[in-house]
């Protein structure tokens, strides 16, 4: 219980850093460079990107990664809640919609997988564990290469797969280092998973500052992100720690009609821009 209850705090503290980070890039005009580091926006929303990966640490160090993350796909409504109160203006009732389903599918999903089982032992130098870091890299790759083809907002979803594949990495990472915090010093692989948690995690957080640069709106940005990141870290779960769910066939029906309700609920928060009237001839 208090791994679900902080993580759903990681989740609002990652929701309301998204926001403040947007405001600071568009106030430059959707650059991402050192002068964010003079923005009061983007200095309030670092700081509560902070609290949200000291809250997810200490989330993973008492839950289940693939429990943990699913509960900070979430974070999609925080962002829209707080882009609401920023502009001051009450979300319509699809969006108020959107953010109760958004909510309520993640919390689903974890009520129906139920207990997670797994050793928690990790062998960082074991063959699975090489090929699922590859598969990352490649998940990496494929973002960064859209990001190159497509230029503006089509390309930002590039980046934000990239970031999200990362997220998902660093949290595993996290992981690793929340539940033994004091064998960095003394296991070579405790102290290689520090290294790989400090390239990945900056690296995340930059492309997350790249995506929402580029976007027009945070919304569709932070779904690709928070899609990405639970997928991936659910298959690092599975093959690090050996995380196993015990699914019937009812069971796994419910967890797919749960996920279902937490996209159609990202669908409402981020409509369809209206089309511009057609022009009509002079007479």
């Amino acid at each position: 219980m208090l791994a679900v209850l902080l993580a759903l705090a990681s989740a609002a503290a990652a929701g309301a850093a998204v926001v403040a980070q947007q405001r600071a890039t568009h106030e430059l005009g959707g650059a991402a460079d050192h002068r964010l580091l003079r923005r009061p926006w983007w200095l309030a929303g670092t700081g509560a990107s902070v609290v949200a990966s000291a809250l997810q640490a200490v989330a993973l160090a008492q839950g289940a990664v693939v429990v943990v993350q699913a509960l900070l796909a979430t974070a999609v409504a925080w962002t829209t809640v707080g882009e609401s109160l920023l502009a001051r203006r009450m979300p319509g009732r699809g969006p108020l919609l959107g953010v109760g389903l958004a909510m309520l599918g993640p919390l689903l999903v974890v009520v129906l997988i139920g207990s997670v089982t797994g050793s928690g032992v990790v062998d960082l130098a074991s063959t699975p564990v090489v090929l699922s870091l590859l598969g990352v890299a490649v998940v990496v790759a494929a973002g960064l290469a859209w990001a190159r083809r497509r230029p503006g907002a089509a390309g930002a979803l590039g980046l934000a797969l990239a970031c999200g594949a990362g997220y998902g990495l660093a949290a595993s990472l996290l992981a690793v280092l929340a539940r033994d915090p004091g064998a960095v010093l003394t296991d070579p692989q405790h102290a290689l998973a520090a290294v790989l948690l400090l390239v990945v995690g900056p690296g995340a957080f930059v492309l997350s500052q790249r995506a929402l640069a580029r976007a027009r709106r945070a919304g569709p940005v932070v779904t690709v992100i928070l899609l990405a990141d639970p997928l991936v870290a659910t298959a690092i779960g599975a093959t690090w720690f050996g995380e196993r769910l015990a699914l019937d066939a009812p069971t796994t029906l419910g967890v797919v009609l749960a996920a279902g309700l937490a996209v159609v609920g990202v669908r409402l928060l981020d409509p369809a821009p209206e089309r511009p009237p057609a022009p009509t001839r002079p007479r």
